[in-house]
């Protein structure tokens, strides 16, 4: 908090007084595309500064000074749109009698702000079946005049207009406040045209990359006289579970639903969006690989280079079952996993993903038994780590692999061996580089996976479902190799 207030003979100061500090508006350059809001936002700056009225500001004092509260009427400054708001401008307390107005006049000035307000808001609603007159400005405060209005029991009731104004101060307060409200809804209306908001919710870099992935699955979820959600809020529900990994709980109390109907909601989208984005984890062509070979890869193993393969592992809970726990303990972790094999390709996209195997499985158990070496022609070149011991396996389709030298014994290396693992090193590790990122991304990958995720729909588990399509949404973002 500031220590002291920039208006002249002010001494209010943030460690002695129980008051509150606004900065002076900027020229809200996020305005630069809407040429209104940014003409007000610099009038509005430019009526700050007239009301402060100190000669001796630059403009980094401006940047670091503040006004208090006790020159507001309501303690607080209007917003940018509100422009006959009197609290648009500090006007109480000026220090030099520049528009300078008691504080008895200030609350007049906002009591008949507030009733101009609400006979514009009468007035759009139109005309209803009891009009009820307002009074004048002029008069409001020497009305005595009290009506009988007779309720729907037939008990007479006597409210008078200074009442009725009272009320509709207080309908008009309520329903800014829920405007605000509304404003914080999560929904794609909120996303729309934000390219920020839309990183941080689903990990796409723009909503249109999002309006894509949308497009791509609504038409094929079902929707009744029951469904709550429309289809394109669903899909930036599951999207919100797969970047934030929220509670299904805290998802139900954004969306306004159940925490069972976003569980439903989940498993419903993830499953069609594994369907629907199948393709976008694709093996290349090799022509296409050599086209976009980056000059790393060329240098080291000049265009010969396919595929780069490593296994990540995912936390998940303990199974009950004591041979399933046996099967996805992993040493290497310490802990229950579940790992996959996961293959990039040299500009960097995810070309392959397994089926998820017990964290017990070996590297090599996985490469054979998965169709990853079917997608292997004579002549490829794998690149991958020391643990993976699959060379006479790539060798019977023609291709070869490429891992770091063992030291066998030797003190050393030899200096061509040093020099080969070094080679290998310095392209490997962009596999090291996607696998981070996707955890990163999409951060229920590196969180504990419950059992209720583990369980088996048809062929493949829920857990590969996210797997896969986390994967594939990593491949819609840009690439992280440079070409």
């Amino acid at each position: 908090m500031p220590s002291f207030c920039c208006m002249i003979n002010c001494g209010s100061r943030g460690e002695r007084d129980n008051v509150r500090f606004f900065r002076i508006p900027s020229n809200l350059a996020s305005y630069k595309h809407q040429q209104q809001l940014r003409e007000l936002a610099i009038l509005r700056r430019q009526k700050w500064l007239a009301a402060i009225r100190r000669e001796d500001f630059t403009e980094d004092k401006i940047k670091y000074a503040r006004v208090c509260s006790k020159h507001f009427i309501t303690g607080e400054p209007a917003a940018l749109k509100d422009t006959l708001n009197p609290d648009w401008v500090p006007s109480l307390h000026l220090g030099y009698g520049y528009e300078r107005i008691s504080e008895e006049d200030g609350v007049k000035k906002m009591e008949r702000y507030k009733r101009k307000r609400i006979r514009q808001d009468v007035e759009e609603a139109g005309p209803s079946d009891t009009p009820l007159e307002l009074p004048s400005e002029d008069n409001i405060e020497d009305v005595s005049v009290q009506e009988n209005v007779q309720n729907s029991q037939g008990v007479q009731t006597d409210i008078t207009n200074q009442d009725f104004i009272s009320m509709k101060v207080e309908l008009s307060d309520l329903r800014q406040q829920l405007k605000k409200m509304r404003d914080l809804t999560i929904c794609v209306e909120v996303l729309e045209g934000n390219d920020i908001k839309t990183l941080y919710y689903t990990g796409l870099p723009t909503y249109m990359e999002f309006d894509k992935v949308s497009n791509l699955v609504v038409p094929y979820i079902k929707t009744n006289l029951n469904t709550v959600l429309s289809p394109s809020n669903q899909v930036l529900l599951t999207l919100m579970k797969l970047r934030l990994n929220l509670y299904f709980k805290d998802i139900a109390h954004r969306f306004g639903i159940s925490p069972t109907t976003a569980a439903n909601y989940f498993k419903t989208v993830l499953a069609i969006l594994c369907l629907r984005l199948k393709n976008f984890v694709f093996w290349p062509e090799r022509e296409t690989l050599l086209k976009t070979m980056p000059s790393c890869f060329k240098e080291a193993f000049q265009e010969n280079t396919t595929v780069i393969i490593d296994c990540f592992e995912i936390k998940t809970e303990r199974p009950n079952d004591m041979l399933a726990a046996a099967q996805t303990w992993s040493h290497y972790k310490h802990s229950q996993t579940v790992k996959y094999l996961i293959g990039i390709t040299p500009q960097g996209s995810i070309c392959f993903i397994s089926e998820g195997w017990g964290g017990r499985a070996s590297d090599k158990i996985i490469t054979e038994q998965s169709q990853f070496l079917e997608n292997l022609l004579p002549g490829d070149t794998v690149i991958a780590d020391r643990g993976f011991l699959i060379k006479e396996f790539v060798e019977l389709f023609g291709a070869s692999v490429k891992v770091p030298a063992f030291k066998r014994g030797r003190s050393q290396f030899h200096p061509i061996d040093l020099e080969h693992t070094r080679a290998i090193a310095h392209v490997r590790i962009h596999v090291e580089r996607v696998i981070g990122l996707l955890r990163q991304k999409y951060t229920i990958l590196d969180s504990v996976i419950p059992m209720t995720l583990l369980s088996v729909k048809g062929d493949n588990s829920i857990l590969d479902e996210i797997v896969f399509v986390s994967c594939a949404l990593i491949n819609l973002c840009p690439p992280i190799i440079p070409p």
